[in-house]
């Protein structure tokens, strides 16, 4: 199932560190998108995110996911006043680790393509995905 977050770009996401303000938005920003796509993924699931975690704190405490590896592809530009869509949806749930696949999209074009392989840490080790996490994330892999 593919998710979709919606968001607009502003002034600060452009390039503005050169003398002339191009508009474009700046190559780190879209890993602050995907971000927020990623911590959006659970929520547009439709899981009570709170009841969730909750679960899983008490299976496993003081847990974390932490991005392990990245890939990025970017194709084009963002531009300010652009509205995006940051599509996420997960390729595979293993052991300790979930990859999820990402894109940013102007409308049909896809702007930015990334790969991203996010550990389960407890303890300050990778731990295996407590059940209600990995129950409702492989719901979508096929």
């Amino acid at each position: 199932m593919l998710l979709v977050h919606a968001l607009a770009v502003h002034r600060p996401n452009c390039d503005i560190v050169k003398p002339v303000f191009s508009g474009i938005v700046y190559h780190a920003n879209y890993l602050r998108f995907m971000e927020r796509g990623r911590t959006d993924h659970l929520r547009l699931m439709g899981a009570e995110q709170h009841a969730l975690f909750a679960e899983t704190e008490v299976e496993t405490s003081g847990f974390v996911f932490v991005v392990r590896s990245m890939e990025l592809d970017f194709l084009r530009p963002a531009r300010m006043d652009d509205v995006l869509d940051v599509v996420t949806w997960p390729v595979a749930v293993k052991g300790a680790s979930i990859t999820l696949a990402q894109e940013v999209r102007r409308g049909e074009d896809v702007l930015v393509k990334a790969q991203v392989r996010v550990a389960f840490i407890s303890e300050g080790k990778a731990q295996p995905i407590p059940k209600a996490l990995r129950l409702l994330l492989k719901a979508d892999v096929a």
